[in-house]
């Protein structure tokens, strides 16, 4: 009888602890998301249909060439949900900060586009930052997404001197990097060429 009763309160207390590690891992995962309310509120929002930074962009632009050039960007979520799930599980057990990252980290993001003209297709990763003061103030650099497969000779989108953005309308003043066929980086101050600074329009897909 009395190692049953002991097995029963083995069995009570394995439940509890089960619970209380549970509503800790829970507490936290929705902390997390109350905090990136406040703090990222051009990446995520309480109303499914708010209109943030993050998501898919179109628009278009001339090059230093005067090449038309059509654009589709892609604005990724900092977190997503399945690695703020994991990263509130660590937490649980190991606490720091609540896991949320530093004030800077809080304005970056990362994402993808893709370039399209006669020339051909260019593909990047990108990465940027909001403004602190200002959300809707953004700066964007652009890389290859593969260094073998980069098209050229070309400009290539570089970085950004300036950007903002509002519900379903993006601008972007873009600088440009130039590749020769050899792959090389090539630039010349007396080429006006090299100077040209781009205005990018894009609207939200």
């Amino acid at each position: 009888m009395s190692t049953q009763k002991n097995r029963g309160r083995c069995l009570l207390l394995f439940l509890g602890l089960a619970l209380l590690s549970w509503g800790l891992y829970e507490c936290q995962y929705q902390y997390s998301y109350w905090r990136d309310y406040q703090t990222r509120p051009w990446a995520y929002s309480k109303d499914k249909n708010a209109k943030l930074l993050v998501g898919e962009w179109q628009g278009s632009y001339t090059d230093p060439d005067g090449i038309a050039k059509s654009i589709s960007l892609e604005i990724f979520e900092p977190l997503s949900d399945k690695e703020r799930r994991k990263q509130a599980n660590r937490s649980s057990r190991r606490r720091t900060r609540g896991g949320l990252g530093s004030r800077k980290d809080k304005r970056l993001f990362e994402g993808v586009a893709s370039v399209t003209s006669r020339l051909g297709q260019e593909d990047y990763v990108l990465s940027g930052s909001v403004g602190e003061d200002d959300f809707h103030q953004l700066k964007l650099q652009f890389g290859a997404a593969d260094e073998a497969k980069r098209l050229q000779p070309n400009f290539a989108l570089n970085l950004s001197e300036s950007g903002q953005w509002a519900e379903d309308a993006m601008t972007l003043r873009m600088g440009f990097s130039y590749f020769k066929a050899d792959g090389s980086s090539f630039s010349s101050s007396a080429d006006p060429r090299f100077d040209h600074i781009a205005t990018l329009t894009l609207k939200r897909k």
